[in-house]
């Protein structure tokens, strides 16, 4: 039945999150291994700028509506799923009831991204590997990270719908770094002059999504102790492995 093809569609959809777990751990990565005293071999060394720049774009490219949104065409594949046809734990989850969220998966996928390349270690990884070898920083991280998001528009209306659903993930989740208690004060100071800047860069902007997003910075800004993220994800569905109940319990 029509009901279950979007289940079938699931791995499909999300089969680039094992190359996106593989490329992040490329940022502010390092190449090591666990030597012993008189040995030859070098015991860690930082991966080359080059190779984490390469890593970050692609990685930002699973943060574009080109590549997340699902093509129209293909949407009306998907019905309200039929009675006795439940989403199981490996259907994407919906905030559209019955119907297929079209927004709920690049949501999904994106926060996928985003907590991945936000992890407060990384980020501070990328700090000290920016001291120490004038590297790759934090800084530059999340500054393409909003120039290529939040900063990007979109000319075709469902492709905008689409970015401002990534967008605000991102946002949440600068915000959620900034706050995070693992987060070292370096961290948040370089993250939350990211959030001034961006803050900055929304009051020019009259459009009903940026003028969210700034009042969402404002909020956050004017108690940060108490200010909580919002989770505006659908969780993703399970991975490997993929078709079996094995891994319960």
């Amino acid at each position: 039945p029509y009901s279950v093809l979007e289940d079938v569609f699931v791995p499909l959809y999300f089969l680039h999150r094992y190359q996106t777990e593989a490329a992040v751990k490329l940022i502010g990565g390092l190449d090591y291994n666990y030597a012993v005293k008189g040995g030859a071999e070098d015991t860690f060394e930082v991966l080359e700028e080059k190779l984490q720049k390469e890593a970050l774009e692609a990685v930002l490219e699973t943060l574009s509506a080109e590549v997340l949104a699902i093509p129209e065409e293909k949407l009306e594949l998907f019905p309200p799923r039929a009675y006795g046809y439940n989403r199981s734990r490996e259907s994407f989850k919906s905030t559209t009831g019955v119907a297929f969220d079209a927004l709920g998966a690049p949501a999904t996928a994106s926060d996928f991204t985003l907590t991945l390349l936000l992890h407060p270690e990384r980020a501070a990884r990328l700090v000290q590997q920016e001291a120490l070898y004038n590297d790759l920083g934090l800084r530059g991280v999340l500054e393409e990270l909003v120039t290529s998001t939040i900063k990007s528009s979109q000319k075709d209306e469902y492709l905008q719908k689409v970015q401002n659903t990534i967008d605000f993930n991102v946002l949440q989740h600068l915000i959620s770094l900034a706050i995070h208690p693992d987060s070292t004060p370096q961290v948040r100071a370089e993250t939350n002059q990211v959030i001034n800047e961006l803050q900055n860069w929304l009051k020019g902007k009259q459009d009903v999504i940026h003028r969210q997003m700034l009042l969402e910075i404002e909020n956050f800004r004017r108690d940060p102790a108490s200010y909580k993220t919002k989770p505006i994800a659908p969780k993703i569905p399970d991975g490997s492995p993929i078709g079996t109940y094995r891994c319960e319990g």
